[in-house]
């Protein structure tokens, strides 16, 4: 299903599996611009569970990157439901036109679910990668039985590097690592300076194929 809102922004929007909903953007300023402060306000090392302004958080970003680049370092975004409420209760208003064209997008959408977002402008190979590592997301918060599993694989490695790494590029939590680090290691990044453990990665594969059987992720980026 395609949106359009007052802005002229179009989403495409997908079920694509049980509890989880892919958006997809024409471009990556439409998705970044779009999902920044739900996506932060969900796991900013700084603004997590915070209320804050775009400008509050333009401010710290350069203070932490030297300039904000934030429209172009992040090309996928996740985040759980409940994020929305509090924008949803005008405790960040004014909402900016796409925050109320996401929120109206998802409007008929309802119980617990878990959000996606992801862009066109990348090279095939690089969309798949990206809407792998957050469909992986999504599977982590919203089944249990995958998060499990997942869990079991990633206690059997030292994963002090990459979460080191994760904190470094100040972009996460602490509280989301466990999940970033199981993202990562399942999907790799262009950006990523360690070696994930080549049996870690495959055990992952293999966790991930199983919970995935139902969709043909490639599909949905054609």
């Amino acid at each position: 299903m395609v949106f359009w809102w007052e802005v002229k922004q179009k989403i495409e929007k997908v079920n694509i599996l049980k509890n989880i909903i892919l958006l997809v953007f024409e471009n990556q300023f439409e998705l970044a611009s779009t999902f920044l402060r739900f996506q932060e306000h969900y796991e900013s090392p700084e603004f997590r569970g915070r209320v804050f302004t775009l400008d509050e958080y333009k401010e710290w970003y350069i203070k932490q990157k030297g300039s904000f680049s934030y429209y172009t370092d992040w090309n996928g975004f996740n985040i759980p439901s409940h994020i929305i409420s509090p924008f949803k209760e005008g405790k960040f208003d004014p909402l900016s036109e796409k925050e109320l064209g996401l929120i109206n997008v998802l409007k008929e959408e309802t119980g617990n679910f878990y959000i996606i977002g992801v862009h066109k402008e990348l090279e095939l190979p690089r969309r798949q990668q990206n809407l792998k590592h957050e469909v992986a997301h999504g599977l982590f918060y919203t089944n249990p039985q995958y998060k499990t599993e997942v869990q079991n694989i990633l206690s059997k490695y030292d994963l002090t590097d990459l979460k080191k790494w994760l904190k470094s590029i100040n972009g996460y939590h602490d509280g989301v690592l466990e999940d970033e680090c199981h993202a990562f290691s399942l999907t790799g990044s262009t950006k990523l300076p360690i070696q994930i453990p080549l049996e870690l990665n495959k055990s992952l594969e293999s966790i991930f194929a199983d919970f995935t059987k139902s969709v043909n992720l490639n599909q949905q980026l054609s």
